[in-house]
């Protein structure tokens, strides 16, 4: 199911990026360097936080592409419907500290103060983790209302397809495409 009249056969994410290849893809390099660059958290963390942050907004189409992706990645099915249905009891002390302050920034962001800061430094946290906290939880707030505003949910052998695709090779794959569907565009114009 799909709002818009264009949308109707959309499965996902990346049917929305391919129709205006030029204006998406911009974010579609933000979400490769977000999600696949190294940093203090780990890509599975980073996942993790994706489903998390996508439970909190409410997206189920990314719930379930970000569960996929953590299933494909070997993560604990436990650890993953924990994650999946709000809770964060199966995290260590720091990694948990990590999800409280997603969990605010994602429900109350301008509620943000120094002591939500201090309490990452607190638990073991870098300013640059912090920041890698801050850029997954924004990503995810922009791509779940894209999904949830385009009324995308994906059928299910799509989700498989997504999660096998992102657990094996990034987000690169999706970046190339759209790159070469707007360079495509910008030569047809």
């Amino acid at each position: 199911m799909s709002f818009l009249s264009y949308s109707k056969d959309f499965q996902g994410i990346g049917d929305i990026f391919l129709r205006d290849p030029v204006r998406y893809l911009p974010f579609v390099q933000l979400l490769d360097s977000v999600m696949s660059r190294e940093s203090e958290l780990s890509k599975t963390q980073k996942e993790m936080m994706a489903l998390y942050s996508s439970r909190l907004n409410g997206c189920h189409y990314c719930v379930r592409s970000h569960s996929s992706v953590l299933t494909n990645l070997k993560t604990e099915d436990e650890l993953v419907r924990s994650l999946a249905n709000n809770s964060t009891d199966l995290l260590d002390d720091k990694l948990r500290a990590a999800f409280k302050f997603a969990n605010k920034l994602t429900l109350k962001p301008k509620t943000i103060s120094e002591i939500d800061i201090d309490a990452m430094r607190s638990a073991g946290w870098s300013d640059q983790g912090i920041e890698e906290t801050i850029c997954v939880v924004s990503t995810f707030a922009f791509l779940n209302r894209i999904i949830d505003g385009f009324g995308i949910m994906g059928s299910d052998d799509h989700i498989q397809q997504v999660g096998a695709l992102i657990a094996q090779k990034g987000y690169q794959p999706l970046v190339n495409m759209i790159q070469k569907k707007a360079s495509d565009s910008l030569k047809e114009a």
